[in-house]
């Protein structure tokens, strides 16, 4: 690796990239375990950021506006530049509470320390501002700088890049709270009671549940797990400062933007998956259920909808497909378009979230009701994800997801509520979509 005595540093932000070799995230999150991180692994991109060279903060319904400004302002030089990564809530004032605390509005970092690892290549980008250098114009040495330890931290990520990674199983549990299913029964009957009064058209109801465990949860282990049980899903950590850490495993893409290009998920509808990895049980009567069509379609409306209004030219199949995962089937419609103007990432996100997929519809309604009759979802269902400096990225529906806190796990699953809706298969479903974050847990399969 280099040298960091020997780096020139520029007036502005400068990124020094230095070969890495591949390794799974959760083998830095594990050597960085009281430090801000974040992390994004898919099949083709695996992002772990340590610390916090930078930090946009957003509140309010000024929060997309007041990201896209501050991510504006940032330039720098470097063969390989990092990306930011982080999230947003739900709705804004829903992360005000525990077990959100430290995780506000909206939040996206520029890591200090940058793991990057595309297809078989991987680099560690340090990013270094003009604060960094010394009248050399060479980095400060340890004892130059009381501000960062770049050579003890890099030490740190030499022991993980040589050291593997092999995940321990969780803190046995000692409670399982589900929260009074009885009561968001009833909430059901009373949301399909609005739909028959034509109040609202969807609405999107979550559950929460508490694990409590015999010691403290592991962040490195649990992203572990769900990289080797969910590989189809794109697994994502937010820890910001003074935080707990989101963890999801989503199926769900909000948007990915490329230059000009933009491609969106549209997936609702669900049935539980049974066997057959090339021709899942249950996926004929999915693709046949009217109910789960017409959840279905009202998304796809939506995204379309929204994209229009940002003047693209759209592709949409005629028809959805099926997405398996390990425990649940979707109905899914990959959205296509091309902008005719350069946009921000954000500015797509802004737009299209809350999608009716974790909303519903009308959105202002549906967001109203969730507010007045929920358990603050915090980051829950929100857009989470990277962008670049140039303003292209990629951001996921933080569904599948949990925060660990100390000793426990708050986690979460929705239903999508319309005409038509059982209130005991929509909690049947919130328990099927758990099992994704319990089963890493050690809790379920």
């Amino acid at each position: 690796m280099i040298d960091l005595r020997d780096v020139e540093v520029q007036q502005g932000w400068t990124f020094v990239a230095m070969p890495a070799p591949v390794v799974p995230a959760a083998a830095i999150v594990a050597a960085f375990r009281s430090a801000p991180l974040v992390a994004w692994s898919s099949r083709d991109l695996t992002l772990v950021g340590v610390g916090v060279a930078h930090e946009l903060r957003g509140r309010g319904d000024a929060r997309w506006a007041e990201l896209v400004a501050g991510a504006k302002q940032i330039g720098g030089t470097g063969v390989i530049r990092p990306r930011l990564v982080g999230g947003l809530a739900f709705v804004p004032g829903a992360a005000d509470a525990a077990p959100w605390t430290g995780f506000g509005d909206a939040w996206f970092a520029l890591p200090r320390w940058s793991y990057i690892r595309e297809g078989n290549e991987a680099h560690l980008v340090l990013a270094v501002d003009p604060a960094g250098r010394s009248e050399s114009g060479r980095l400060h040495s340890r004892a130059q700088s009381a501000r960062h330890d770049w050579h003890g931290e890099l030490a740190a990520f030499r022991a993980a890049f040589a050291g593997g990674f092999q995940p321990r199983p969780q803190p046995p549990m000692t409670a399982l709270d589900r929260g009074d299913t009885a009561a968001w029964r009833a909430q059901v009957k009373a949301i399909t009671d609005a739909i028959a009064r034509g109040d609202h058209k969807k609405i999107v109801a979550a559950r929460s549940a508490i694990v409590s465990l015999a010691g403290e949860a592991r962040a490195a282990d649990l992203l572990a797990e769900l990289d080797a049980r969910h590989d189809q899903c794109v697994r994502v950590l937010v820890r910001p400062p003074g935080a707990g850490a989101l963890i999801a495993a989503t199926p769900e893409r909000l948007v990915r933007l490329d230059g000009l290009e933009a491609q969106c998920d549209a997936l609702a509808g669900s049935h539980v998956r049974t066997d057959g990895a090339n021709s899942p049980d249950g996926a004929g009567e999915l693709l046949a259920s009217g109910k789960d069509r017409r959840e279905h379609h009202i998304v796809v409306q939506a995204i379309v909808s929204a994209l229009a209004g940002l003047g693209a030219d759209i592709r949409v199949p005629d028809a959805p497909v099926i997405r398996a995962l390990r425990h649940v089937l979707h109905l899914h419609t990959p959205i296509s378009a091309t902008l005719h103007t350069p946009r921000h990432v954000l500015e797509l996100a802004a737009a299209l979230h809350p999608t009716p997929a974790v909303g519903g519809t009308p959105t202002r309604n549906a967001t109203r009701w969730i507010a007045e009759h929920e358990v603050p979802r915090g980051w829950y269902a929100s857009p989470v994800g990277w962008f670049d400096l140039d303003g292209n990225g990629e951001l996921a529906v933080a569904i599948r997801s949990g925060v660990l806190a100390g000793e426990r796990a708050h986690l979460w699953a929705g239903a999508g509520i319309v005409a038509g809706s059982d209130p005991d298969r929509e909690l049947a479903e919130t328990e099927l979509k758990l099992r994704a974050m319990l089963g890493a847990l050690g809790v379920a399969a």
